[in-house]
């Protein structure tokens, strides 16, 4: 989820429709972003919930919210902590030095097929927070991060990119919002399996960086769960540092549940 969505006061809270992830798993899911943080009661945001008639909310707020993650639990509704999402920061005009001359190509609607390919290829296995709940176990996150690659191409808010190599081969693909007058977001990012290990991650994120400073942007965001390591640690050779950290707990209906459990 983009990093405006979280920076931006929602005190007033309210639930939006996931088209994508309702049609992936069959169920009506919802979203809800809290934030600033400690700025809802628990008891309210169940009660949103449970009159939203959504069959699962996944809920994200900041890490701070030890109490409300606590009270998200009732006789109507299970929930539980399915991620933790780390955002990452860095001045683009530190990120951009030493970038290597730029070899981003834009892709556009013309490049689906391509782009369909390049994110098989990069995030075959990955797994996210689909992965803790049996209930959205029928949710292919290559197929829906396919599907958000799709609606970028072409987009006045999001660009998508593919990194080539001096052959011309491609070798990593980046997703980036850049709507933010301040700041470019990466919204997705990663290298093909051949390419990896071989210092090609921070080439293209010094690549990235270049396109932002030479958009007059000030900064480059970037995010993650807390489980990849490896990445936030090319993140902070890269001087990125961290600034928010959000938890994904998801609010499920107890009969859901159940019948989720009972497929599985």
């Amino acid at each position: 989820m983009p990093y405006r969505d979280y920076v931006e006061d929602r005190s007033h809270l309210m639930i939006r429709s996931s088209a994508p992830e309702s049609h992936a798993s069959g169920l009506a899911v919802g979203r809800l972003e809290v934030w600033p943080p400690r700025s809802a009661r628990g008891k309210d945001v169940i009660r949103l919930i449970d009159d939203s008639g959504f069959d699962v909310v996944i809920v994200r707020m900041s890490a701070e919210d030890f109490e409300l993650s606590a009270a998200l639990h009732s006789d109507k509704f299970v929930s539980w902590q399915a991620d933790t999402l780390l955002y990452f920061s860095v001045a683009a005009e530190s990120l951009a030095s030493e970038a290597a001359p730029d070899a981003l190509v834009k892709m556009t609607l013309s490049d689906e097929r391509d782009a369909d390919v390049l994110v098989e290829r990069i995030f075959a296995n990955y797994r996210n927070h689909y992965s803790a709940n049996p209930a959205l176990s029928r949710i292919n996150v290559v197929t829906a991060y396919q599907d958000w690659t799709r609606a970028s191409l072409g987009g006045a808010e999001n660009a998508v990119y593919k990194a080539l190599d001096t052959n011309g081969a491609a070798t990593g693909l980046c997703v980036i919002d850049i709507d933010d007058e301040s700041y470019d977001e990466v919204l997705l990012a990663g290298i093909v399996p051949e390419k990896r290990g071989q210092g090609e991650y921070q080439r293209v994120m010094k690549m990235v960086g270049a396109r932002a400073q030479a958009a007059s942007k000030e900064a480059v965001v970037i995010s993650t769960q807390a489980a990849n390591v490896a990445v936030m640690r090319s993140w902070c050779r890269l001087g990125f540092l961290p600034i928010i950290t959000l938890n994904t707990v998801h609010v499920v209906r107890r009969n859901i549940v159940d019948v989720a459990l009972g497929e599985n």
